[in-house]
């Protein structure tokens, strides 16, 4: 009798606990680093020119902000902020610039339920 009474409410739980990819799943679930980073940066570097793509994707509906800078020949800066919808990949920004000598990108990404990161490609390290 204990014996099912514990198995019914273990089973209780589970169903009631949603799924990481719910849109029920709280902004910071448990488990929170066991996800992805939702932004990703490629950057090609080509005849002298550079294409930075940043995109987002998420298992979970959230709202992300980002800055990203491009230094090389000259500098650009694009900051933004959106909402990502769960299992939908998004282009957030395309940026194409002459790459220069010693170029960097450096992303600062911050997404909801955790600490800012940041994604760098390039010679930023020796600036």
């Amino acid at each position: 009798m204990i014996a099912a009474l514990a198995a019914l409410l273990a089973a209780t739980a589970a169903a009631a606990t949603p799924s990481p990819t719910s849109p029920e799943t709280p902004a910071m679930p448990e488990g929170l680093s066991d996800f992805p980073r939702a932004l990703s940066l490629d950057v090609e570097a080509r005849d002298g020119m550079l294409e930075i793509r940043l995109t987002g994707l998420s298992p979970r509906a959230q709202g992300v902000s980002y800055s990203l800078e491009v230094t090389g020949t000259s500098t650009s800066r694009h900051r933004g902020s959106t909402q990502l919808v769960a299992g939908t990949q998004a282009v957030l920004s395309t940026l194409r610039t002459t790459a220069g000598e010693g170029w960097c990108v450096k992303l600062v990404a911050e997404e909801e339920g955790r600490a800012p990161y940041e994604v760098t490609h390039g010679t930023c390290a020796a600036r």
